[in-house]
């Protein structure tokens, strides 16, 4: 029965890839490169950064923190009217949409009753069946 391959570490192949680049650096040295290294890695997510990094800018810049904050609140405020916008324009085409369904509906009604005062009553029945079962069938139909 065959092995499975051995799955690398990858930090060793970081160790690996650093001593190739600096021949000059032992493998505890490139070990401990990579832990200090991996040690400062952090992932952030969100709009804020960490307190930490708050620090930091406020050192370079102290306007810096209070214009990200600016930027971010500016940014949620457009984010809540473009969402505004977009649920107020589905409202009014399920509306309209709504509207031009009755009255295909009952066009189709009265199509079929006047078919029908015509002297065809098969043909009337299906044209009024066919819109009464456009009205019922939206309202019967749930989401």
């Amino acid at each position: 029965m065959a092995k499975p391959p051995k799955t690398k570490n990858p930090n060793e192949v970081i160790i690996k890839q650093l001593q190739s680049e600096f021949p000059d650096i032992g493998g505890n040295q490139a070990r401990k490169i990579v832990q200090i290294v991996s040690r400062q890695v952090s992932i952030k997510s969100g709009p804020y950064p960490s307190p930490e990094d708050y620090d930091y800018y406020h050192e370079i810049d102290p306007s810096l923190t209070d214009q990200m904050k600016k930027m971010v609140l500016l940014e949620q405020d457009h984010q809540h009217k473009m969402d505004e916008k977009v649920i107020d324009k589905e409202y009014s085409m399920r509306s309209r949409g709504q509207v031009l369904a009755f009255v295909i509906c009952l066009i189709a009604l009265v199509g079929g009753f006047w078919t029908v005062l015509q002297g065809f009553e098969i043909g009337g029945t299906i044209i009024g069946a066919l819109g009464l079962t456009g009205i019922v069938g939206q309202f019967l139909k749930s989401k």
